[in-house]
């Protein structure tokens, strides 16, 4: 029987999880492929530290450069994490003629280009299902399943971590410092879960989605993007109030060209932030530390695809799903059967000050006569028009009063401004807190 090497760089929880899988479905992969996979050398920092998955020691090597050295060797399985390290593995590799499985999404996000420029110059593939959502399919369903379609909206729950927080922050009504904690008790959450809370890993996720849905070339950086650190219980009052639930969404969605493009290419939105959603919508019953996608595509129409998007199983599946694609590849001798993203963007983005959608905005004010009006007018001067008003007693005599406004559909720069100058009033106490509205 045909056997087809491969070397794994990086043994932590997904690492083991790959070999788990394979071994344990080592006769049905055989029986699909008609050929067999063989783990030839892995590549780990520390082999002498104990793990769940056992391992012969000829196996192990603390140089990632034996994957690269090997001639048996002909997928190398990359699941280091980081980027600069991983580059210079995933470079080598490809350089050499060998193709590449990560699960890397920062490792694509900042230097994608280079690594799938270096694949088309080499014929060799690079497939990456695990860098977005874990063991939900959404990178083969955007390369493959929707290639007939054109893909309108993205909008996603992307990061376990920060959806088991806001999960639990809606149900018990607890501020986001315990919740926190526990999570991290838990192991959803890293011991600093910086990257998670700030929505640095959802924004990087987003990075990789867009350019398979739309063909964008985007950075982490110039993604608008907004963590969960500031939220409280008192949000998620105000959301159940006026029929939402709060989630940090992952957003990207085509806009059509810009007024004065001559060119006529069409601008997307990339954003990740907190936001209200209707609590009927699709993406509102997505619980604890599952991930999520809504594609809206104009052959299909609204579709979403679900499921766990992290750990040792759920990763390594779509790890696994990958190096057999690679090796049917192989076996066909068709490199390339499924095309890498296009070489130029196909899109521009959108500036985030040209946003339209529907906000939350949280006041505090003083007790006295005028101020919703003076708010009022002040939004109507930018062209804000207001859709919904709440205002609460204040809990004690000269106590700062709750003001919330919902408004329609606005310009994301003419409501800054208009924030602003409202900051400024002498009746405004605290800054005014932003959530933005998607109907998803």
């Amino acid at each position: 029987m045909r056997e087809v090497g491969i070397g794994i760089a990086g043994f932590g929880t997904v690492g083991g999880g790959v070999l788990s899988i394979l071994r344990r479905h080592a006769g049905d992969i055989e029986a699909r492929l008609g050929a067999r996979i063989v783990v030839k050398r892995i590549a780990l920092r520390d082999p002498l530290r104990a793990r769940a998955v056992d391992v012969a020691p000829g196996l192990l090597t603390t140089r990632v450069d034996d994957l690269v050295e090997d001639p048996a060797i002909e997928v190398v399985v990359e699941l280091m994490g980081g980027v600069e390290e991983s580059f210079r593995l995933v470079s080598a590799a490809l350089s050499r003629g060998q193709h590449v499985v990560t699960a890397n999404k920062a490792l694509l996000a900042a230097r994608g280009d280079e690594i799938f420029r270096l694949a088309r110059a080499r014929s060799v593939d690079v497939y990456y299902e695990a860098a977005v959502c874990g063991g939900v399919p959404i990178i083969r369903t955007l390369r493959e399943s929707l290639a007939s379609d054109r893909i309108n909206a993205l909008t996603g729950i992307v990061n376990g971590t920060t959806n088991f927080i806001l999960t639990a922050m809606a149900e018990r009504g607890e501020a986001i410092g315990p919740v926190l904690a526990e999570a991290q008790r838990l192991g959803y959450a890293e011991a600093d879960p910086t990257l998670d809370v700030s929505g640095g890993d959802a924004a990087q996720k987003l990075c990789v989605l867009a350019q398979l849905a739309f063909g964008a070339r985007l950075r982490p950086a110039e993604v608008l993007t907004e963590g969960i650190m500031g939220l409280s219980p008192e949000d998620f009052r105000w959301a159940r109030e006026f029929g939402y639930t709060l989630k940090l969404l992952a957003v990207a969605r085509r806009c059509g060209p810009a007024a004065d493009d001559p060119r006529g290419v069409d601008q997307i939105e990339a954003r990740v932030h907190p936001a209200f959603i209707p609590e009927g919508s699709l993406l509102a019953g997505v619980r604890g530390a599952m991930n999520a996608v809504v594609l809206r595509s104009e052959a299909l129409g609204a579709s979403m695809l679900y499921g766990q998007g992290a750990g040792a199983m759920p990763t390594g599946s779509a790890v696994v799903s990958d190096i057999i694609d690679l090796t049917r590849n192989i076996l066909a001798g068709s490199p390339g059967r499924v095309p890498l993203p296009p070489e130029e963007p196909l899109v521009s983005l959108r500036p985030h000050a040209e946003i339209r959608c529907a906000y939350y905005l949280h006041f505090s004010v003083k007790d006295e006569p005028g101020v919703l009006a003076r708010i009022a007018t002040t939004l109507a001067g930018r062209g804000i028009s207001v859709a919904a008003v709440q205002q609460r007693e204040p809990p004690e005599a000269g106590a700062p009063v709750p003001l919330v406004i919902v408004t329609h559909e606005a310009r994301e720069a003419d409501l800054v401004e208009a924030i602003s100058e409202i900051g400024r009033h002498a009746s405004t106490l605290r800054p005014t807190r932003l959530i933005r509205i998607e109907s998803v």
